[in-house]
Formats: structure tokens, C-alpha cells, sequence
């Protein structure tokens, strides 16, 4: 089980995330895939911090500017 305990910071997208995980395990799911900016060196560390794994890098699709982006996977074990 994953503690949400915020950080020395304020933690809050940490707790989030770490809130609504469980949320997603219930309904079965086995994993949840998360993706953000990879200039977005924050919401990284939020991610990792809650147990996400890189997975690739991609291409965001035409309607999200063609940019790049980081694809994580947090898994439920």
C-alpha cells in the first residue's frame, strides 16, 4: 500500500494521484498509463513518486500539437 503523505512541499498533485489509484485498482483495471510534458520535470516526479515506470517516449496526436511526450505505467500487483 502506497502511503499519501505529502512531501516537505505542499504534495499536492502527489496525493492526488496517489488518492485516486486505489480507485482504479477497484475497478479492476490493471494498470493506469499517465502522460505528461517532457519538460515537465514535476509532474514526473509525481508520477514516479506514486510508483510510475517510463515507458516511451511518443508523438502526441494532431488534435494535441504533434508534440512530444513521456508515457508512464503505474501497475497494481
Amino acid at each position: 500500500m502506497r502511503s499519501c503523505r505529502g512531501s516537505s512541499t505542499r504534495g499536492y498533485a502527489k496525493s492526488a494521484l496517489c488518492l485516486i489509484l486505489p480507485e482504479a485498482k477497484a475497478v479492476g483495471l490493471p494498470y493506469v498509463e499517465i502522460t505528461t510534458d517532457p519538460d515537465n520535470i514535476a509532474s514526473q516526479r509525481v508520477i514516479e513518486a506514486n510508483g510510475g515506470i517510463f515507458v516511451e517516449h511518443f508523438i502526441k496526436p494532431q488534435q494535441f500539437g504533434c508534440k512530444p511526450g513521456l508515457r508512464f505505467r503505474i501497475m497494481f500487483t
